[in-house]
């Protein structure tokens, strides 16, 4: 999921930063991802008007009709997910940064949203492994606080043009300030929000009562951004898989911007955009997985792996804020 990408590829670009400075006496670096649970694969969701009247390409189809119908597809879904009154997302994303091939710095995290109404519940987790964070504590002097690993809690609703965003994390300038979140034993997200920063945010678009459109990815899905697909029809679960790349040639000049100023690489580009998306035969995002690749002139390569999930009001464990870790106490201050 490109959305709020920024952030993960500036935890990366910090601990980047250290791991040059040891990169010459290091001959083979890699770090462990820490186990976590699976998400839930959502369930089939019908809003009560069936299946939608679409004519998906044949066999024969050509690549142009093919195009056209995985960008009206994403239109069509990411407009009814923005309709949908009540709806929840996860996602699972790892981010990965490569030097020669050599060093592998994976940084994990989880990310969580339940909209009620006119309110947005959010959550964001980045939690390196203890290895990559024994690494990063030792060199304290040189590591913004706020880039170590970090939980945010953001929210919104109709009466605001903002959103609040509320951050704990490790500090590790000062240890003992705060501590950032973390996986106990059973896989389970525990975070210490005892030193927290709070600011105002761009407000983003998620509700019907907005103007402006959704959208899943900050990427541009559209017949002109797409290089090639696949489409197939899944009849034992009732939805359509959509395979295909985005050109990362286009990729828009904000989002583009932003992995720069993220990464402090001014010549990180996007190399490859792998995008897996599946809707039901109702018009409604079921998953969206999202591989993409980025490099800079100097040789350095990241693989940025997002995994999103939709629930819709068939499953109302997922639409209960109170089922995910301190989105109750935390969001909605």
């Amino acid at each position: 999921m490109s959305r709020r990408v920024g952030k993960t590829v500036a935890v990366l670009a910090v601990i980047l930063t250290l791991v040059t400075i040891i990169a010459g006496v290091v001959k083979y670096f890699n770090f462990s991802v820490p186990e976590r649970e699976a998400p839930d694969l959502p369930a089939y969701y019908d809003n009560g008007n069936g299946e939608i009247d679409v004519d998906m390409p044949g066999e024969d189809a050509s690549q142009a009709e093919i195009k056209q119908f995985i960008a009206d597809l994403y239109n069509l879904a990411c407009a009814n997910y923005q309709a949908e009154d009540k709806a929840a997302f996860e996602v699972r994303y790892t981010t990965t940064m490569s030097i020669g091939g050599v060093i592998n710095i994976p940084v994990p995290g989880s990310r969580y949203c339940v909209k009620d109404g006119d309110k947005r519940y959010y959550l964001d987790f980045t939690i390196p492994g203890d290895e990559m964070m024994g690494m990063v504590t030792s060199l304290p002097q040189m590591v913004p606080p706020e880039s170590c690993q970090y939980a945010e809690a953001v929210y919104t609703d109709a009466t605001m043009d903002y959103m609040i965003s509320r951050k704990a994390y490790n500090d590790c300038v000062a240890p003992g300030k705060g501590v950032g979140p973390h996986f106990d034993d059973n896989g389970a997200i525990v975070a210490d929000w005892t030193y927290v920063e709070t600011k105002e945010l761009d407000k983003i678009v998620y509700a019907a009562y907005q103007d402006g459109e959704f959208r899943h990815t900050d990427h541009d899905v559209s017949v002109d951004t797409i290089l090639s697909g696949k489409v197939s029809y899944v009849e034992e679960y009732g939805y359509y898989l959509c395979e295909f790349e985005l050109d990362p040639n286009k990729v828009p000049q904000a989002l583009l911007d932003s992995l720069r100023e993220s990464s402090g690489q001014s010549t990180a580009k996007y190399t490859k955009l792998v995008q897996t998306m599946t809707v039901w035969d109702t018009g409604y995002l079921r998953t969206y997985h999202a591989l993409d690749y980025w490099g800079t002139d100097a040789g350095m390569t990241s693989e940025l792996d997002f995994e999103t999930l939709y629930y819709y009001g068939n499953e109302p464990e997922k639409l209960d804020i109170n089922n995910y870790p301190y989105m109750a106490e935390q969001c909605h201050k």
